[in-house]
């Protein structure tokens, strides 16, 4: 029997670009089995899109009430004892033409769990390029388990548009958590990760992250828990995740890397007028990382941006505070 892949997309409020994410799937060259849209009581004209939406067979299920994000991503998972391939898919983020088609065969002899997952464009509200997730030249990384979760652990940026799990028709062993809106699939990636088989990362940019003012990592960022206390709690759980206590160098580099990962986020808060919450950033940042390293970190900041946003050009997303 063929390998099945199932894409689940959960949404809220989707009106103003999930005919995109839906006409993404459409255009697939290895077309998804099954796919299931997830409806946490949207208020707009999601529903309708979704149910006249006839450019590939889809079933919509709106939830009882609504799960909150996390809760939703949840639901997602319910499907993985039912394909051997599941793929969630944001309903502001699209895939492009080969991304099944590149991914599944990376998994194909995993018999157990396995993820693979690639790079991707962030664009903003327009669908208008605003930088990518590595470099894209096509390498095939086959990750141990290590490896991944020490990149985990150092937050390593990978994409819900990007990621597609292999579940091999079982239950997976873990779900997202629901009290971190921001980080709580970077904890997710490294609890699966820790069960999979096989870990692939492909060095091709195959979906499209969307970056706008109203999506959930935005709408999340005024929380110094949300947007700071929880990455220092990621980093410490997926590292928690590599068994054994870190060196003392390893602690250094986490708390070095907390140091520039927190003063990017003051510096933009601060280039967008909310300065007081920019100081609130900086005490809860060099809280965690010390002074030492902490101004170490801002010394890479400012470098980071001369060189990325000055001589670089990279076009800056007005709501992005995290790049």
């Amino acid at each position: 029997m063929s390998e099945i892949v199932t894409t689940a997309i959960p949404v809220w409020n989707g009106q103003d670009f999930i005919l995109q994410t839906l006409e993404s799937l459409t255009a697939q060259t290895r077309r998804p089995d099954r796919v299931v849209v997830l409806d946490n009581c949207s208020t707009d004209a999601t529903p309708e899109l979704v149910l006249r939406f006839k450019g590939i067979p889809l079933e919509y299920v709106r939830n009882a009430e609504n799960l909150g994000l996390f809760g939703n991503l949840n639901r997602c998972l319910e499907f993985a004892s039912e394909t051997d391939y599941l793929h969630i898919l944001h309903a502001d983020d699209l895939v492009k033409p080969e991304f099944y088609e590149v991914t599944t065969p990376h998994l194909a002899d995993c018999k157990g769990f396995g993820m693979a997952w690639c790079l991707d464009e962030r664009i903003d509200e327009r669908g208008e390029f605003l930088s990518l997730s590595g470099k894209p030249d096509g390498r095939i990384e086959v990750l141990d388990r290590d490896e991944f979760l020490r990149r985990k652990a150092e937050i390593e940026n990978q994409a819900f548009a990007a990621t597609l799990l292999k579940t091999n028709r079982r239950d997976v062993p873990c779900q997202f958590p629901t009290d971190m809106p921001i980080l709580g699939d970077m904890v997710y990636w490294a609890q699966f990760g820790a069960y999979c088989e096989k870990v692939v990362h492909v060095h091709r940019p195959l979906a499209k992250y969307r970056w706008h003012g109203v999506n959930t990592t935005a709408s999340e960022a005024p929380s110094i828990n949300a947007l700071v206390l929880d990455e220092w709690k990621t980093m410490r759980l997926n590292e928690a995740l590599r068994g054994g206590p870190p060196t003392l160098m390893r602690r250094w580099k986490l708390r070095g890397l907390m140091a520039v990962r927190s003063g990017i986020k003051a510096k933009r808060f601060r280039e967008q007028g909310n300065r007081g919450y920019s100081r609130r950033i900086v005490r809860a940042g060099r809280e965690i990382a010390g002074v030492p390293l902490w101004l170490a970190g801002q010394l890479v900041v400012h470098v980071r941006d001369l060189v990325v946003y000055g001589i670089m050009g990279r076009r800056k997303h007005p709501k992005n505070v995290f790049g």
